[in-house]
């Protein structure tokens, strides 16, 4: 309850009232049911109105959670608790939303039983108490459904979009000095359902400390890439970063009249130094002296990497 509970400011989101306050109208008619690591419970919030355009707003819809400070909102657990975000943005090998909905059922199962462990021995002391009628007992309630896989992805994903800004203003903070651009094919076969086949390859641009700058989803190798150097450009150009000094690539780094395609693509960086990457420049040396079944062939590659 932001207005009775932490007296926060909430404004009317329509022009007309000129930023009135919103007033407390009560609880809100309707109650929302919440996933706990180890119980469903529910909760009911305040309803707020504007006295001016008589207009009302629950507590937890956007119009109100976008007036939140940082601090409160983390606290406003609307649709799930934050350990079972939790549980979900620590997702990788062996820890799938399958993995979470099964530790969930787990978790609600022994918690029910507790429960039910503890009501029957209620009904038991009321039982061996001395009485005139027969007792008798309301069948204890069955336990909650754990929502799908599905479900827990959707709100997975709504709580990015929380951290939208705050997750944009981390990557267009990362910067480097020594740059090196790649493409793959792999990151693509992962794309499922109306994705599938829109992008055959993924061009990210990294640092020297392997971090990630940008990248792009393009449908050839080398197309559309236009736009993210001038994204990248500008982002150096808007944090007053100098640019970078040699970007590092796999191909098209050199050529016999003029300059690359490469070089005129990052235009804005006319110092930029365009190089081979050290890996594909062993390979072509390789391949140009012996065939990997030759018997030096080890002893080669291991004294040029050294």
């Amino acid at each position: 309850m932001p207005y009775k509970l932490w007296r926060v400011k909430v404004l009317c989101p329509n022009p007309a009232c000129g930023q009135h306050q919103l007033t407390g109208g009560g609880l809100h008619k309707r109650a929302r049911q919440v996933l706990d690591i180890d119980r469903m419970y529910n909760m009911v919030t305040e309803t707020l109105i504007c006295t001016k355009c008589k207009a009302s707003h629950v507590s937890w819809s956007q119009t109100v959670l976008q007036q939140l400070d940082l601090g409160h909102r983390s606290e406003f657990r609307v649709i799930h608790t934050q350990k079972v975000i939790r549980l979900l943005r620590d997702r990788g090998l062996g820890n799938s939303p399958t993995r979470v909905i099964k530790q969930l059922k787990e978790n609600h199962s022994e918690e029910w039983l507790q429960r039910l462990a503890r009501y029957t021995t209620q009904c038991v002391d009321f039982l061996s108490g001395p009485g005139v009628l027969p007792i008798t007992f309301q069948e204890p309630p069955a336990p909650t459904v754990v929502p799908s896989c599905k479900w827990l992805l959707t709100v997975y994903s709504q709580d990015i979009l929380t951290w939208l800004n705050e997750i944009h203003a981390r990557i267009a903070s990362t910067h480097g000095s020594i740059l090196k651009m790649d493409s793959t094919k792999k990151i693509t076969k992962k794309l499922a359902g109306t994705a599938r086949g829109t992008g055959l390859w993924l061009t990210s641009v990294g640092n020297e400390f392997g971090q990630v700058l940008i990248s792009v989803l393009t449908a050839q190798e080398g197309a559309g890439l236009d736009r993210m150097v001038d994204g990248l450009v500008r982002r150096y150009q808007e944090s007053g970063v100098d640019p970078p000094a040699v970007l590092y690539v796999d191909c098209g780094c050199c050529t016999d009249v003029g300059e690359t395609k490469l070089k005129a693509r990052f235009r804005g960086w006319p110092e930029l130094t365009v190089k081979l990457d050290i890996w594909h420049f062993m390979s072509r040396i390789a391949v140009g002296c012996t065939t990997d079944a030759h018997q030096l062939y080890p002893i080669f590659m291991s004294r040029i990497s050294a």
